[in-house]
């Protein structure tokens, strides 16, 4: 499979299968109406919108109609994400496997680099564990393939370079990249400590002389917590021209999981990228 180096070449991908069916909860704002317009309108997406006037009952009618077999993908509209998660995460009728982690990744197309960047967590786990960052790079690693990226390089990222005691998440990372070295992530490369710098550019690596197996062109940043990857998204939105996708990962279905406040284009980007997903499973 070609990789996907942007979101236009993602949907591209899409308009070649069978839409997706979308289960859209309250997409009723601006701009989740607009993406949700664009993906049907490109044909590779088939969207049903329950806007009950009741959030609560709207992600859960959403679930359930997951839970069904009737769709694909759940979609965030203008709700609270915590209205949404009480619905997925319902131990009676939700979505969460037994023993999956619930995390959040985001898809970036950084024109400087002229592709696509994974990058976790941002939004839903604040201080991960070395169990939650392992299904982390798990997830990372099969949404990496989704896109093509066949051998992702995955930089653990930190302010040093360093293992040091001083900073107990680099002996987490260490032990991570001991797994990567015994096979047990597959097909991928694990490194670091590295600064966000030098894992996305090799000018600064070789100015540094740092030798890692990145070679300063990462595909996946695994961020140390989420103080650090919200900032970093949030500056990404706020002074960059990047172009975003952000989802829920571990679920039993891809979840559409944006900001209430995010553009059309980033809403659209996600939906996307739910159903780029969707299309993989269906395809096993």
């Amino acid at each position: 499979m070609n990789t996907i180096h942007n979101f236009e070449e993602l949907r591209e991908r899409l308009r070649q299968g069978e839409p997706c069916r979308v289960a859209a909860v309250e997409a009723t704002d601006e701009h989740s109406g607009e993406a949700v317009e664009k993906a049907v309108k490109e044909g590779w997406a088939v969207v049903t919108n329950f806007a009950t006037g009741d959030p609560q009952e709207s992600a859960n009618e959403a679930v359930a109609m997951v839970l069904r077999g009737e769709a694909d993908v759940i979609m965030k509209g203008i709700i609270n994400t915590d209205v949404l998660l009480r619905a997925v995460l319902n131990k009676e009728h939700g979505l969460l496997p037994k023993g999956n982690v619930l995390t959040h990744l985001s898809a970036i197309y950084l024109p400087m680099l002229g592709r696509i960047v994974l990058m976790g967590d941002p939004a839903v786990i604040p201080n991960p564990t070395l169990e939650q960052r392992e299904a982390i790079i798990r997830y990372a690693i099969k949404l990496a393939g989704a896109y093509g990226i066949e051998e992702p390089r995955i930089a653990l990222i930190h302010c040093t370079e360093k293992i040091s005691e001083k900073f107990p998440i680099t002996l987490d990372y260490q032990k991570l990249i001991e797994m990567c070295q015994r096979g047990e992530f597959g097909k991928a490369i694990v490194d670091g400590p590295s600064d966000l710098k030098c894992a996305i550019c090799k000018e600064s690596a070789d100015i540094k002389g740092i030798k890692s197996p990145l070679e300063g062109r990462s595909d996946v940043l695994i961020m140390p917590d989420i103080q650090a990857g919200n900032v970093f998204y949030k500056t990404l939105t706020a002074f960059t021209d990047a172009q975003l996708a952000v989802g829920l990962m571990g679920a039993a279905c891809p979840i559409s999981l944006t900001s209430r406040s995010d553009s059309a284009d980033t809403k659209l980007n996600s939906l996307a990228m739910a159903c780029l997903q969707a299309s993989m499973e269906r395809k096993k």
